[in-house]
């Protein structure tokens, strides 16, 4: 019996990657050598071996498979450079971001509706 494939929902990185690049009908080589990378290590991406390649990469690969980037970069575990600056020069900070793995869904949603409110 096949395997059940996950909803783009509960897709890893890997998962979504692969996906999206056969959809367009791209092989491996092919999307490898748009972004400049080797396609062995693509391989090894789409198979969740291979670490997430930096925010510039994914945000190209994001482009080159017409998907959102900040999802992407979020599935490849990619915090923005400015965050870990903040972090490293704002201790309250630091102990905020902390936290918020192990905050509850309502705390996070009344964080949510804060800076959704203040832009």
């Amino acid at each position: 019996m096949a395997e059940a494939m996950p909803s783009p929902a509960e897709e890893t990185f890997a998962q979504r990657i692969q996906r999206l690049r056969r959809e367009l009908g791209l092989t491996q080589r092919q999307l490898a050598t748009d972004l400049g990378l080797d396609f062995t290590y693509l391989s090894k991406l789409e198979n969740g071996r291979g670490e997430a390649p930096g925010e510039e990469t994914v945000r190209k690969l994001a482009a080159l498979l017409h998907t959102d980037q900040e999802e992407l970069l979020a599935l490849a575990g990619k915090v923005p450079i400015e965050l870990r600056e903040r972090a490293q020069r704002d201790v309250e900070f630091a102990r905020f971001l902390r936290r918020l793995p192990t905050a509850t869904d309502k705390e996070l949603q009344e964080i949510y509706k804060r800076l959704k409110g203040s832009q």
